[in-house]
């Protein structure tokens, strides 16, 4: 039968009409729209910001990546320090200002936001993409040592709930939405499509967990996100690379202890920041003071030293191009620890992410080259420590093993060097297990709330109705008389009583409802028989099945015990009670935060 092309294309609309893959599809391509605009005005804003107030101004020397270069023309004038310091603590002050009057959720890095967010089912407010968009481009456009990745996930998240919400889905369907979002910010600021959207699932967890039902519209949004962005500002992505590759036995050997190395510093990194956050949150002072006071000690290490501050991806550039010593780039990475935690521990509005990068970076390459320099046969290329350490630290910090290897191959367009960032990311998420950057990660799907009766579900069904039913139980057959049926009852703990006709088939059971209701009917007592007061309808249980299948079964009937019958010939061989299975659910919940409280 011929079909025309019109009703083939009616055809597969109506499909993804009815399609959960196809609602996806819809959802997540709006999604990735509203995240490749947010994060096409928020690059705007903040390149033109930070040229203006920071090179125009004061003269920082600001750097870019090669792929990436000022939307205005830099120019070159001394550098006023003074000037720079003014400035940094002005827009301190002003973000700091503007967070404390409108919305205080936008300080901070963003990620962990959207992960409080997802993880507690809670709304992101309306006006957070507006607030975020505005304070990350005070406070990274005046010199602060974050990055805009972060902000540019809490951006597309916010915008992603936002659509949801509109879009009157349901509360699981909106949390998609945020992470379809966060993906979208940082598939297309990044211009990372891929590993933004395994990073935005596997974010969310400190162990190998991820969402696997955000997955496929995450990747959808990310790659829409990233198109509109590429589509303005270019494909290519952002750093250039010299050709580096693996195919030195004995470079496994550096790269093993450049795990260690990346663990180690990645575990240092993270004490660094919580305590400068804690100290920061000591202050009895209103928000606008601390980011102010952060302002101000990054514009007095950025005049002493302008590598310390910005955003730094010219740091990374420098590092894939072998232009800077080794010892420099080992001196930047730490002072950017202290610069970073700063930074974003005063409240001010930067990503943790791209730091995360650059410190790596940095201190990956300054290893590479102090190993180069020290054992030229161990390292071919210094260059290419930096990009494996930079996954290895991003791994130790920020607990997404998976996505960074995706997602450094990304930026970079280097594909080579996959299988050392496979070896130094494993090794250095599994020393750092126990710490995160992130605090509002949970340790898997387990520990999440919006999870919890998920595993409550497979523990129960992991419980056989043949492991708690009752092998010792009383029965009638169908002729007894009610007498007898109140004598049994008074002798047995029972308040059922299953009916048996000749062949041990259940019949019917009698409830204790419908004797209480004829309780007082003392002549009856020698006339009515089981099978006249029995139910008939009645739900059964065999012993294979678990006890989430029995739950389901009776639901809000009033059913107080179910006859399990055997397979084969459908005899009764036990009773279980609603009290049996009730007591198994509490106990599967019970455990279940015991092991959320001990882990």
């Amino acid at each position: 039968m011929k079909t025309s092309l019109v009703s083939e294309l009616f055809f597969v609309v109506q499909n993804l009409k009815r399609s959960q893959t196809g609602k996806w599809f819809i959802y997540a391509t709006l999604t990735g729209i509203a995240a490749g605009l947010g994060a096409i005005a928020f690059f705007v804003l903040l390149d033109l910001i930070s040229v203006l107030l920071l090179n125009h101004v004061s003269g920082f020397p600001l750097t870019h990546p090669t792929n990436e270069q000022p939307l205005i023309e830099a120019i070159h004038k001394p550098f006023n320090k003074i000037l720079f310091i003014i400035i940094a603590t002005t827009g301190g002050f002003l973000s700091g200002l503007i967070m404390h009057l409108v919305a205080k959720e936008t300080k901070g890095g963003g990620t962990g936001e959207v992960i409080k967010s997802y993880h507690n089912n809670l709304p992101i407010r309306t006006r957070v993409p507006f607030v975020k968009t505005i304070v990350s481009v005070i406070s990274l456009g005046v010199g602060g040592a974050g990055g805009r990745e972060g902000p540019a996930a809490h951006i597309g998240a916010g915008l992603g709930y936002r659509i949801g919400k509109l879009l009157k889905l349901s509360d699981k369907e909106k949390r998609i939405m945020m992470v379809c979002g966060m993906a979208g910010g940082i598939g297309a600021i990044f211009r990372s499509p891929m590993g933004a959207a395994i990073y935005s699932t596997e974010v969310l967890y400190k162990d190998v967990d991820f969402e696997h039902e955000t997955l496929l519209p995450a990747a959808i949004s990310s790659i829409i996100a990233y198109s509109i962005f590429s589509a303005k500002f270019g494909w290519i992505h952002m750093f250039s690379t010299p050709l580096m590759k693996f195919q030195n036995p004995l470079e496994l050997v550096s790269y093993t202890i450049l795990a260690f190395v990346c663990a180690a510093s990645g575990i240092i990194f993270i004490n660094i920041f919580n305590s400068t956050s804690n100290m920061f949150d000591k202050i009895n002072a209103p928000l606008y003071i601390k980011t102010a006071l952060g302002g101000l000690i990054i514009g007095l290490l950025g005049a002493a030293m302008p590598d310390s501050v910005g955003m730094g991806y010219g740091i990374m550039q420098k590092a894939f191009l072998n232009k800077t010593t080794f010892s420099v780039l080992l001196m930047i990475g730490i002072i950017r620890m202290f610069s970073t935690s700063i930074t974003i521990g005063s409240g001010n509005s930067a990503g943790m992410f791209a730091p995360s990068l650059v410190i790596g970076a940095a201190l990956g390459g300054g290893f590479g080259g102090f190993m180069h320099q020290i054992a030229p046969a161990m390292v071919d290329n210094p260059a290419s420590f930096a990009l494996v350490g930079m996954a290895g630290f991003f791994a130790a910090t920020a607990k997404t093993p998976l996505s960074v290897i995706i997602l450094v191959a990304e930026i970079t367009g280097n594909y080579e060097l996959i299988v050392p960032s496979m070896w130094v990311v494993a090794i250095s998420f599994l020393l750092s297990s126990r710490y995160s950057i992130e605090h509002y990660q949970v340790k898997d799907r387990a520990h999440s709330k919006i999870h919890r009766y998920e595993y409550i579900k497979d523990v129960l069904e992991n419980i056989k109705v043949k492991d708690l039913m009752r092998k010792q139980f009383a029965s009638v057959d169908s002729s007894t008389k009610l007498s007898t049926i109140y004598d049994i009852l008074s002798k047995t703990k029972q308040t059922d009583i299953p009916v048996l006709n000749k062949n041990k088939n259940i019949s019917g059971i009698i409830t204790l409802h419908v004797l209480k209701s004829i309780l007082g009917e003392n002549e009856l007592s020698d006339f009515l028989v089981a099978a006249d007061i029995a139910n008939k309808d009645v739900i059964t249980a065999t012993p294979d099945e678990n006890l989430n299948n029995i739950m389901h079964k009776i639901g809000f009937k009033e059913i107080n015990t179910i006859p399990v019958v055997d397979d084969a010939n459908g005899k009764i061989i036990g009773i279980i009670t609603r009290k049996d299975i009730i007591k198994s659910y509490n106990d599967a919940t019970e455990s279940l935060e015991h092991l959320r409280a001990s882990q």
